[in-house]
């Protein structure tokens, strides 16, 4: 069998302190919280922003599982861009794409480490695009829930509200994003999850739409609607951000179907 050894994707500077207090968990979600509050805890308080190979290869340690991450590593990948396979021994290997953006690779090694933590028993592989990651939904499937953990493993809501204090338009999400060491896209959907402001997302690529989103105070609204601005971004992506102005949410009426309610 081949052996894996763990390779490091460059983690960006800045002084984002990890945080994983991400508002009160749902009764049903609570262990996902809890599973971020672990693996903060036992991360080194260097990490700012949070290191996700060592975040992965420590996981298991850090949650007493017997079944750990034993290796990252970057490989020529084909036709996907991002891997996660259990060995012969039981422990897994996380692969991302060598041609993938340090960005993305870090999103996509988060993503897959919440694959693994959150599949259970019967999971055997996953495998995925980049592209796909950008598209996921937010909802209760298994990729949605491993979405919803690594956008709030890497961009804790406190860091989130501390770096955007003021007015939020693409450029200043560019910048966080940047901050962060994360895709733009990741980045805008992290800050729709909580802002009070109306706020529709759209992405797509080559011409075809990717998916939209809406914060909770736009639910109903087009993108038409609101005032926009369009960005295309280096790896041909095109984002779109309609912007309104800030709503007070109505929770009771308007519950939000995802793992996560911030």
């Amino acid at each position: 069998m081949m052996a894996f050894a763990a390779s490091r994707v460059p983690a960006p500077g800045g002084d984002l302190p990890p945080g994983a207090d991400d508002g009160p968990a749902r009764p049903g979600h609570a262990p996902c919280y809890a599973l971020i509050a672990a693996l903060m805890a036992a991360a080194p308080q260097a990490d700012a922003p949070p290191d996700a190979v060592r975040l992965a290869l420590g996981a298991a340690g850090a949650l007493g599982r017997s079944d750990p991450v034993s290796s990252v590593q970057a490989a020529p990948l084909q036709s996907f861009d991002g891997a996660l396979y259990r060995t012969g021994t039981g422990a897994w290997t996380i692969l991302y794409g060598d041609r993938l953006p340090a960005s993305h690779a870090r999103f996509m090694i988060a993503y897959l480490l919440g694959r693994q933590l959150l599949g259970g028993p019967g999971l055997a592989f996953v495998e995925c695009t980049a592209q796909a990651l950008m598209a996921m939904p937010d909802d209760e499937s298994a990729g949605g829930l491993a979405y919803s953990f690594a956008a709030r493993l890497l961009m804790p809501l406190e860091a989130c509200r501390r770096n955007l204090p003021g007015a939020v338009d693409l450029d200043a999400l560019a910048a966080l994003a940047q901050r962060f060491g994360l895709p733009l896209p990741h980045v805008a959907r992290r800050w729709l999850s909580y802002t009070a402001q109306q706020a529709v997302l759209t992405l797509e690529r080559d011409g075809r739409p990717l998916g939209t989103w809406t914060s909770e105070t736009a639910f109903g609204l087009r993108a038409c609607d609101l005032a926009g601005a369009r960005q295309a971004l280096e790896d041909g992506t095109g984002i779109a951000l309609a912007l309104g102005p800030r709503r007070a949410a109505v929770r009771a009426s308007q519950q939000r179907h995802a793992a996560f309610p911030r």
